[in-house]
């Protein structure tokens, strides 16, 4: 089967908005000597210009109390999550947007409502690109040899669904501070990303209960989710079960720090009463 027959027996079409999470590694063990350059060009010969290619571009460029850090480029720094968003962040006609932690790159129909300015407080929050795609038709989330651990948008669902620690920074450990770092300004942040492991127990339980299906073809798996489906099942998973997005005490220090935040403000609620 050829890549492009397979993204449209997934399910993708023109005119979709389209998130990209993916793995060239994975991707390639299946359809055996793929370039990223037919990924990419696969991708938008399916969606077209009518639709949005979307791919994160993080270059996670925190301030640090202590240390030597990286600054941000819009132009020129290169993404941090894989080869795919990489080389599609060189593609023309793609923009990325201007976030020092948490920029994305864009094709098609998005950059008209979308454009390198934008840059959020809450970079995978309220006025992100993740909120564009909660709030607009025809939305998904596209996972390419990936699961959830890749998903961005769980970091958003995280947000919506007001979990207690979402706007504890959990890199504490790692000097790091709430300001995002560029060669043109510094910018306090709402909010800073934390572990995403324990996105693996929202995947579970939307397979188990028949919520979302892998396709599969060779070894390769791929989700195609629509936006609404994940904030609707998400919001109701993540405010049911907060905890299972921590991973078990001791075994992650990003996860440690937020348990101590949880458990005082637990605390805090309980001497109120």
């Amino acid at each position: 089967m050829e890549f492009t027959d397979f993204l449209q027996q997934c399910g993708l079409q023109s005119g979709m908005h389209v998130l990209v999470h993916s793995s060239y590694r994975n991707i390639r063990k299946t359809f055996t000597g793929i370039t990223i350059e037919k990924i990419i060009g696969s991708l938008q010969k399916i969606i077209t210009p009518r639709g949005s290619l979307i791919m994160p571009a993080f270059t996670y460029c925190f301030k640090r109390k202590q240390g030597a850090y990286e600054v941000f480029d819009r132009e020129y720094s290169p993404s941090k999550v894989g080869a795919v968003s990489e080389q599609f962040r060189q593609s023309g006609d793609v923009i990325r947007t201007s976030s020092p932690t948490h920029s994305f790159c864009m094709w098609g129909a998005v950059t008209g409502n979308i454009g390198t300015d934008n840059l959020p407080e809450s970079p995978l929050g309220e006025g992100s690109v993740l909120d564009w795609l909660a709030h607009h038709a025809q939305t998904y989330i596209l996972l390419l040899g990936v699961d959830f651990r890749a998903l961005s948008f769980g970091h958003y669902l995280e947000i919506k669904a007001g979990l207690p620690w979402a706007d504890c920074s959990p890199w504490g450990h790692l000097q790091v501070e709430k300001i995002g770092i560029s060669a043109e300004f510094e910018q306090p942040l709402r909010e800073v990303p934390g572990c995403s492991k324990g996105f693996r127990n929202f995947e579970n339980h939307l397979v188990e209960n028949n919520i979302i299906k892998p396709e599969r073809y060779g070894t390769l798996s791929v989700y195609l989710i629509a936006v609404p489906l994940l904030m609707q099942a998400g919001l109701s998973y993540y405010r049911s079960y907060p905890e299972s997005f921590l991973c078990a005490v001791n075994t992650c220090q990003a996860c440690d720090e937020r348990w101590e935040f949880y458990l005082k403000s637990i605390k805090r609620q309980m001497d109120k009463k």
